[in-house]
């Protein structure tokens, strides 16, 4: 199956700089198989700020958004906590 459209909604607004501007969540994919067929795959459910409408866009390419990467053992390790349980 191929992913062919982010499924994303608006939950709600906010403001940045003096604009307002739409709060939007990303709540699955669109997926194209072999025959055709298209189906969507929700990740999410959007409670807040949904007003029953979900909106397709292209899928980003994984180089447009940033990486988040998972913190190295020294990151982890950084607070000097005791290994005792306190209870």
């Amino acid at each position: 199956m191929k992913k062919i459209f982010d499924a994303v909604v608006v939950t709600g607004k906010y403001t940045k700089d003096g604009q307002e501007k739409n709060r939007y969540l990303t709540v699955g994919a669109v997926f194209q198989n072999d025959k055709g067929q298209s189906s969507l795959k929700l990740e999410a459910i959007p409670v807040s700020g949904f007003n029953g409408w979900i909106n397709f866009y292209e899928p980003k390419s994984q180089t447009d958004a940033p990486r988040k990467e998972a913190p190295t053992a020294t990151q982890a390790d950084a607070g000097d906590f005791s290994d005792d349980v306190p209870f």
